[in-house]
């Protein structure tokens, strides 16, 4: 079955780029758009309003809501004759925030012409079919909305928060309901803005590995800088260099499991940067994956009885002060690592089989800071089967814990 999208449009929702999930987090977007849709006062119906004025006789294709910082944005998108173009509304004060015309491409022209011409040709409209989908769902609010054209024929669908629901709505050309699903997301999300600023998150415990010289403080902060704000989970770190900074959610239990966060260095002399812990029983226990742009690495680590071991590393170049996702699977004894969507490490361990908490993790005297975490049971997918590493291979022990001295890397991918 071959299904075209009427319009792609680059939201912020997660604050994550399009491709740095192979598949969506749907638990942190529905945290998200429930954020989003808790702090707005434009509903989509008086965005349209609003956006008709600036769209130049274009004609709706996409609706949907997101955050842009702190603030939820609704973004429509329409096709006109020589294209597309995105519009996008403050969604408390109803204000154009933007409007943006796209040229496409030659094979996206194709598939605008042939979307916009259906819907010149349809009695049924975007608009009708948000009225229709807000009725069928009994009220709530409108999140998303397309039309779009599936084997050659123009069909609606329309997603509804109502209540604490997710309910979707597809339409055909004719706006006969085609099918109503409720969406129910798989997994735990994390996004820190119900936690009181300068305390730590509700739910989480905080620990060190080595913790001789541990002085480390995690706290919920307001960071007007985050791709989702307000709040963010920020340590401030001043330990030595054999202390591993641990904060664990407390109410997590995987063993297969994928789970991600974007972070963003900080500040550190010793060490920078930071990563995901997975399968930790304690401060002592767990898998580590993590970057450092001291370093310009990418490693993945178990740590039993306090000891760490380097399974295996990547050059990678990131900079302090960006912010970059980082995500996890481990399926059985198969572990891949992401950064930004890009698979760098793969590789094969069983010496933790037990399920435990997922968490973050920096080291010395890194100090970072984390917006959005996400964790679901592992599946396996599409490149999960390339080669991995053996047991043992790729690494070895690191007594001193010093990152300089691990094992080398390869050269990144």
């Amino acid at each position: 079955m071959t299904r075209t999208i009427a319009l792609t449009l680059i939201a912020g929702l997660l604050a994550v780029p399009a491709q740095a999930d192979e598949e969506d987090f749907e638990v942190l977007e529905h945290m998200v758009l429930k954020m989003a849709n808790g702090k707005a006062k434009v509903s989509a119906k008086q965005a349209i309003e609003t956006a008709a004025k600036d769209a130049g006789g274009g004609k709706l294709a996409h609706v949907e809501m997101g955050v842009k910082g702190e603030t939820p944005i609704i973004e429509l998108g329409y096709l006109t004759n020589s294209g597309a173009k995105e519009i996008t509304i403050d969604a408390v004060s109803g204000k154009v925030l933007g409007s943006d015309d796209e040229k496409p491409d030659a094979d996206e022209a194709k598939e605008y012409a042939a979307t916009n011409k259906a819907l010149g040709e349809a009695k049924f409209t975007l608009g009708q079919a948000i009225d229709a989908a807000l009725a069928e769902a009994k009220g709530g609010a409108v999140v998303e909305a397309e039309a779009y054209v599936e084997d050659g024929k123009l069909e609606f669908k329309v997603e509804v928060l109502s209540g604490e629901a997710f309910k979707k709505v597809e339409f055909t050309a004719d706006g006969k309901v085609k099918e109503v699903e409720e969406e129910k997301a798989e997994g735990q999300a994390w996004v820190f803005d119900a936690d009181a600023a300068g305390k730590p998150p509700s739910g989480w415990k905080t620990g060190f590995t080595n913790a001789d010289e541990g002085k480390a403080t995690w706290t919920v902060e307001k960071d007007a800088g985050a791709p989702t704000g307000p709040n963010v989970l920020t340590l401030k770190a001043d330990s030595g260099g054999g202390t591993f900074n641990l904060a664990m959610a407390e109410k997590t239990s995987y063993s297969d499991v994928d789970v991600r966060t974007r972070i963003r260095a900080n500040t550190g002399k010793e060490d920078q940067g930071g990563g995901l812990i997975w399968r930790c029983k304690d401060e002592n226990n767990y898998y580590i994956c993590r970057i450092n742009p001291l370093e310009s690495n990418f490693r993945v680590y178990k740590v039993t009885g306090g000891k760490r071991q380097q399974l295996q590393g990547v050059e990678l170049k990131t900079e302090a002060g960006k912010w970059y996702v980082v995500r996890a699977k481990m399926m059985g004894a198969h572990i891949q690592c992401y950064v930004d969507g890009e698979k760098l490490l793969d590789a094969t361990d069983d010496a933790i089989k037990d399920a435990g908490m997922v968490g973050l993790w920096t080291k010395a005297d890194a100090s970072s800071t984390f917006d959005n975490i996400a964790v679901r049971t592992g599946r396996a997918s599409k490149g999960d089967s390339a080669g991995a590493a053996k047991p043992g291979e790729g690494g070895k022990e690191d007594g001193d814990d010093d990152d300089d001295h691990a094992a080398p890397e390869s050269k990144k991918p």
